[in-house]
């Protein structure tokens, strides 16, 4: 660490006590809830195959269950390190661990992206659903989401290093480096994708005002969980991305200022914000039992295969998607019938059509 950059105060992840204490509690009860959970969700999706095929928000539910439920067995390690105040796995345990951490983030952020573009098109373009059931299509888009996550992870590996053997924590050779690469990572992946998020929801949410049905109470079900999914993952990573923010900005502020010091600070601030970001790994079970209602009671432990073939993806078609394609040839023949003088005809020629 001795090359590393070094702002005024000299702060550490251990420095702060108050951090410790908030990432130990974070991190205990990530694991007590998000393990069993996850557990259950990678159950009851990985064996289910229905014969018209897995909806692809099922696939992308999979797969995010997956991902938080790998980061969140390395919470051991992580209380390990805050109570005895020293790093367990040496130097290639140091970057191992990270990398991982970083892999899923990433690779979660990116599928909660995909799960709000998949609802917007069941919404927006209902035609295309059967094409999202494609498994070729499903596997071409898990393939690109992993690599992406795979490639964007790699700094955290990079930049990790053991400090006196004790601290695994962030290591810059530079002001410039520092800044990059906490900017980098807050852009990749908090900004660009919560911006294609709130794209999504505000052509979702202008689109179902304008029509006079819905999706049905299945589909309303599915768009309240990706919305909650999407929520809880913004709010519970806000505070580890804003610590990047300020640490960024502190690298590129002159160094004898008041403002580098917010660099260590955000430092020994980055073990609760890290804690905090674990447990979004373990909340998104709880919300599919709060957005399930009475499938809940009624299915039991199937309610996660009830909620997902229930829903408009499921069908093949939204039920908006089938009210357009009935309503829209009802109304041109009706058009045509008033236009011959005829006022019931054209309705009649078109139910027997």
């Amino acid at each position: 660490m001795s090359g590393c950059y070094r702002p005024p105060g000299n702060e550490t992840l251990l420095s702060w006590k108050t951090s410790r204490v908030t990432g130990t509690v974070f991190l205990l009860l990530a694991a007590l809830l998000g393990l069993p959970g996850n557990g259950f969700v990678v159950w009851s999706l990985a064996g289910w195959r229905p014969a018209r095929g897995r909806p692809l928000a099922a696939t992308l539910v999979l797969h995010l269950a997956l991902a938080d439920g790998a980061v969140l067995l390395l919470a051991p390690i992580f209380v390990s390190f805050l109570t005895r105040q020293a790093w367990p796995l040496g130097q290639a345990g140091c970057k191992a661990v990270y990398y991982v951490c970083a892999l899923s983030m990433y690779a979660s952020v990116l599928l909660t992206s995909l799960l709000s573009l998949q609802r917007c098109l069941a919404v927006t373009r209902p035609f295309l659903t059967p094409r999202l059931r494609s498994p070729a299509l499903a596997r071409r888009l898990l393939a690109a989401v992993w690599l992406c996550a795979l490639l964007l992870a790699v700094p955290a590996a990079v930049y990790r290093q053991l400090w006196k053997d004790q601290v695994c924590q962030l290591c810059h050779p530079s002001a410039a480096h520092a800044a990059a690469h906490l900017g980098l990572e807050t852009l990749t992946a908090f900004v660009l994708p919560f911006g294609l998020v709130l794209g999504c929801y505000g052509v979702t949410l202008a689109r179902l005002r304008g029509a006079r049905w819905g999706s049905g109470p299945h589909g309303a079900r599915v768009g309240r969980l990706v919305a909650a999914i999407v929520l809880a993952f913004g709010l519970l990573w806000a505070p580890y991305h804003a610590v990047n923010v300020l640490q960024a900005v502190a690298a590129l502020a002159p160094q004898r200022g008041a403002l580098a010091e917010v660099f260590g600070a955000g430092q020994a601030a980055r073990a609760g914000t890290t804690a905090l970001a674990f447990f979004s790994s373990s909340v998104n079970p709880l919300l599919y039992v709060f957005t399930a209602g009475d499938l809940l009671p009624r299915a039991g432990p199937r309610f996660l295969t009830r909620l997902f073939e229930g829903s408009g993806d499921a069908r093949g078609r939204s039920r908006e998607g089938t009210m357009e394609l009935r309503a829209a040839p009802r109304l041109k023949v009706a058009g045509q019938g008033q236009g011959n003088g005829d006022s019931g005809g054209g309705v009649e020629k078109g139910r027997q059509g």
